[in-house]
């Protein structure tokens, strides 16, 4: 599972390094235009939201769990990707 969403990190930044090669950061406003890229954005940041909650019950410490949630949101689901990779093991023992 940690290689599924390390690849899929992965992929996800190559894929944002080609949309800016494309079209720079400008082609953001354009989604943003648009109702249904605004509904996405919503929606990522729902994601978020879930994410930092799953992180708060996980994590020990919760100024380590607030430092991983705040940075979700301007550095988006990588960071969901890297906590789960790092907190796989014990995430993995909490079954």
């Amino acid at each position: 599972m940690r290689l599924l969403v390390s690849l899929a990190a992965i992929g996800f930044l190559v894929m944002c390094g080609y949309a800016y090669l494309q079209v720079g950061l400008t082609g953001f406003d354009n989604v943003l235009a648009e109702p249904w890229g605004l509904v996405t954005l919503l929606d990522v940041s729902l994601g978020a939201v879930c994410m930092s909650a799953v992180i708060f019950h996980y994590e020990k410490q919760w100024p380590v769990a607030a430092l991983w949630a705040l940075l979700i949101f301007p550095l988006g689901h990588l960071v969901s990707a890297a906590w789960i990779v790092l907190r796989f093991a014990r995430l993995n023992q909490a079954k």
